[in-house]
């Protein structure tokens, strides 16, 4: 399966609790497709992921910012339904949402930290 695209204007940044870094991974790696990336700053504690040039960098702090309402990141992935079978094998929650197109299809979901994660798929150019 090919990658997933982080869809920003810029890098994203989020923070997380100490004790979830595997989960964090797991969340981003498999469900999210995204490619663990070094941070040539060595900062501690920190998860780089990317995808066409963006990062999402992830903090791990002791008392993280953390606002599960707004939209923290959208995901475009290659299938909502390999997604939707990933997430229902761990017991991760999600809903599905649909826009007025069938194209227009998304999961949300929380990931391990508790930040609001979109994901929808890519669709070819007709």
């Amino acid at each position: 399966m090919k990658a997933s695209r982080i869809q920003a204007v810029d890098h994203v940044n989020l923070e997380a609790p100490p004790r979830l870094e595997d989960k964090l991974v797991w969340f981003y790696t498999e469900v999210g497709r995204l490619d663990r990336v070094v941070d040539e700053r060595e900062e501690p504690f920190r998860l780089c992921f990317g995808s066409a040039g963006l990062e999402l960098r992830i903090r791990i702090v002791g008392t993280p910012r953390i606002d599960p309402l707004p939209r923290r990141l959208t995901l475009a992935v290659p299938s909502l339904a390999q997604v939707a079978e990933l997430l229902e094998e761990r017991r991760v929650r999600y809903v599905r949402l649909s826009g007025l197109w069938f194209t227009d299809s998304r999961l949300a979901t929380l990931d391990p930290a508790g930040h609001r994660v979109e994901l929808k798929q890519e669709w070819p150019l007709l």
